[in-house]
């Protein structure tokens, strides 16, 4: 079967992915490619991520010179090479200690954590005390005192139990095409200051809190400042018109016999509401019948007119559209609405993205998704690293759709050219654009198949609050109370108890962050 081309290839139930298969392959790699055919030669469609585990043939369908371990076929299509990237052994140590996979789907598919000002060591295998503090120093104790394990706690999210791989003092195993130092003892270095750490689990050891790192090395979490999740978001809509809540008690209101208004309860800030199209005034009506005040809300508006790629019997089935004057986004399916968020674009806002940390307008189409991608400074004075930044879209070069949970900006330029999105909105989006992502896979390649990113200067069907239309009317105006429009104080969603930075240090830390993906997809990243 060596050298063997497609149309060679052997037939059988037993070279097939069967249903229900007890037939395995796992990946033992930060990227273990799946390619159309069984020679890397063949086109990438996508990749596996370490300690994924997907359906396989049970035979081999070919082996070639660098691929002695044979190609097997993967679920639900492709080829993987079982080899330094991928084994048919679930007992490899990589496959067993990359326990737990990403939460997909959720806001963040790992919790995380940024080094504090003293950075955390990395930890090879379950540390004694006595190992911590020969790697930490006298000044151990006195740290400790100072973040008590109940402190860590409250921000560390659910402690697991101690897996058998590190209860049994093993030390971990390094994934294929990782990062590795040299190991010192129980260690294998001092993380940097610049660096964040992606947390598969978390787990007590020796009464102090640990983060298992996607890279499989232990993290002291009194060491880091762990991420939450930001309670903003967008969401789904019918259609356009609609509004995105803004503000706390925004009101609801339904009309008595003599058609004034009156408060009928209130709705949740960060609500969608689609309307019915019927306004008086800063009131209109919802689609469910009752009315809300646009003072408390961002409102979408329909669109007058639609690009070229949207119209006709070969309209685009899914569309993102991002207005960079508005900062926000749309995404249709034809000229449907179906989701509206707040988006940060680039900090040069409509100069030269050449020129500027602008975010580069045009029609583009999405050339590559990610599951996470880790992604790091290029410049001196952006000197840090991103693990696992979540739900990555490339849609031109380096420019990406992509979560941000390092900021809470949203609906201001803050990037270096990405588009970032709350992770709830990121999360939805990654699901809903094409390519899909397959199961247990982490990444996809478009291959000229990915969903059109519109990126624009001019405004979408989006403002903030209303025009009075020639149905206003000053009473009308005087009946509805005034929302505060107040923006959080709220600058930072990392956890800074005990910390040195100021809510404003932290919360400027990542603005200069300019990213480069660590893969041979594209050039670098603008965040």
């Amino acid at each position: 079967m060596k050298g063997s081309s497609v149309a060679e290839l052997p037939t059988g139930p037993e070279y097939d992915v069967q249903e229900n298969t007890e037939h395995k392959i796992g990946a033992t790699a930060t990227m273990t490619w799946v390619y159309a055919g069984p020679n890397d030669e063949t086109p990438k469609l996508g990749y596996l991520r370490a300690g994924a585990v997907v359906g396989r043939g049970e035979k081999p369908v070919a082996s070639t010179k660098r691929c002695k371990g044979g190609w097997y076929r993967v679920a639900p299509q492709g080829y993987v090479c079982a080899g330094k990237r991928a084994t048919i052994d679930l007992a490899d140590p990589v496959v067993v200690d990359s326990w737990k996979p990403p939460a997909r789907g959720e806001p963040l598919p790992y919790r995380y954590g940024r080094s504090k000002e003293e950075p955390p060591h990395l930890y090879v295998k379950a540390p004694t005390l006595k190992e911590q503090e020969k790697a930490e120093g006298a000044r151990l104790a006195e740290h400790l005192r100072a973040n008590p394990k109940a402190s860590v706690a409250r921000t560390a999210g659910e402690v697991l139990e101690l897996p058998e791989f590190l209860a049994n003092g093993q030390f971990l195993p390094k994934v294929f095409g990782g990062n590795a130092g040299l190991r010192v003892g129980a260690h294998e270095g001092k993380a940097s200051t610049s660096n964040t750490f992606a947390f598969q689990s978390v787990h007590e050891i020796d009464g102090r809190m640990f983060g298992l790192s996607t890279n499989l090395n232990l993290i002291a979490l009194d060491r880091v400042n762990v991420a939450k999740v930001t309670p903003i978001h967008g969401g789904p809509v019918a259609d356009l018109p609609a509004v995105l809540v803004t503000s706390f008690g925004a009101q609801k209101y339904t009309l008595d016999g003599n058609g004034v208004p009156k408060k009928d309860g209130t709705l949740e800030r960060f609500a969608t509401v689609s309307l019915s199209g019927k306004n008086k005034g800063e009131l209109w009506e919802s689609t469910e019948g009752y009315w809300i005040s646009t003072a408390a809300t961002r409102l979408f508006r329909r669109r007058d007119d639609w690009p070229s790629f949207a119209k006709g019997e070969k309209a685009a089935k899914k569309w993102v559209d991002v207005s960079i004057r508005d900062q926000t986004l749309i995404a249709y399916e034809g000229q449907r609405a179906v989701y509206i968020a707040r988006v940060s674009t680039g900090l040069g806002e409509l100069g030269d993205p050449e020129k500027t940390r602008a975010t580069k307008r045009g029609v583009f189409t999405i050339k590559a998704k990610h599951l996470t991608a880790t992604m790091t400074g290029e410049e001196a004075i952006d000197n840090y690293e991103l693990a696992d930044v979540p739900y990555v879209q490339y849609f031109e070069g380096g420019y990406a759709l992509h979560a941000a949970f390092w900021h809470e900006d949203f609906g201001r330029v803050r990037s270096h050219g990405c588009v970032n999105l709350t992770p709830t909105d990121a999360a939805w989006i990654f699901e809903w654009t094409d390519p899909q992502v397959p199961k247990g896979w982490h990444g996809m390649q478009a291959n000229g198949e990915g969903s059109i990113v519109y990126v624009h200067p001019l405004p979408s069907a989006s403002r903030r609050g209303s025009r009075s239309s020639a149905t206003s009317t000053r009473a009308w105006q005087s009946m509805i109370p005034r929302a505060s429009s107040q923006r959080s104080s709220t600058c930072s969603v990392w956890a800074c108890a005990k910390s040195r930075l100021t809510c404003s240090a932290q919360g400027n830390f990542y603005t200069s962050i300019t990213h480069q993906l660590h893969t041979n997809y594209t050039s670098t990243p603008q965040s």
